[in-house]
């Protein structure tokens, strides 16, 4: 069962603690690579007389789930980059447009000022 965990780093710290992220996949990258190596040389039949198709489908299997690992975590990152850009946008937009204009209406009325053409 794969749960989502999530918790709390200080603004400047969001960006290298993505890149930390990612490199968690790094013994999911070194796996599949590996297994890349080795199903070819067992389809090959390279070590045996025999070609192991069973072993060829696990070792294929076990790669497929490296790279959803790493998608996975990869996806984790892309949406807290995502959302950190989104944020620091906004930011800059709030701090380009103009502050609001206080509302002094509240008690005074004003009515428009008649000339008379006599």
């Amino acid at each position: 069962m794969r749960v989502r965990l999530s918790y709390t780093v200080d603004e400047e710290d969001v960006l290298p603690e993505t890149a930390k992220i990612i490199n968690l996949s790094a013994s999911d990258i070194q796996q599949a690579i590996t297994l890349f190596n080795e199903v070819q040389t067992v389809l090959n039949g390279e070590d045996q007389e025999v070609i192991h198709v069973p072993k060829a489908l696990d070792m294929i299997e076990e790669m497929r789930t490296a790279f959803l690992n790493v998608d996975t975590r990869l996806a984790e990152v892309t949406e807290i980059i995502r959302g950190f850009d989104d944020y620091h946008r906004q930011i800059k937009k709030q701090e380009a447009s103009p502050p609001p204009l206080a509302d002094t209406s509240e008690g005074i009325k004003v009515t428009p000022e008649t000339t008379d053409s006599t």
